[in-house]
């Protein structure tokens, strides 16, 4: 089940899968999951089987329809099961975005063009990515 988990960020799993997503940092694991607490335009959903969140995406909506994607982790023993794929679909469904976008590094990039992104660039952005990525949302 996808559901906002801003209300459940005090549970373990939450502060391990935001520490996955800040991997090249992961002592920002913890002061990453207070900004969102303490932000209304920082969202932070997840996924939850069997009563144990396993996935989680934090974004971000703009006023010019854009959602930017500033984490996105599975836990380890669930990758590879179309969990980090069924978040960005609900995202999508659930929030009407024009495009997403998200900075990432190699491996992230990797994953966002097989799931549909365009991907751009290797230069080093503000937050530490390498790689641009942006999926533009056809309107029908």
């Amino acid at each position: 089940m996808f559901k906002n988990i801003k209300i459940d960020s005090d549970r373990e799993e939450v502060l391990e899968l935001l520490t996955y997503a800040v991997l090249d940092h992961p002592e920002r694991g913890e002061a990453v999951l207070r900004t969102y607490q303490a932000s209304d335009d920082w969202k932070l959903f997840g996924v939850e089987d069997e009563g144990l969140i396993v996935g989680i995406v934090g974004f971000e909506d703009q006023e010019d329809g854009t959602t930017v994607i500033r984490h996105l982790a599975v836990l380890p023993e669930n990758r590879h099961r179309g969990y980090a794929r069924g978040m960005l679909l609900t995202l999508i469904q659930e929030r009407n975005p024009k495009r997403l976008t998200v900075d990432t590094d190699a491996e992230g990039a990797d994953f966002f063009r097989n799931v549909g992104f365009a991907v751009y660039g290797s230069e080093d952005l503000p937050d530490g990515g390498q790689f641009h990525c942006v999926y533009e949302i056809d309107e029908e």
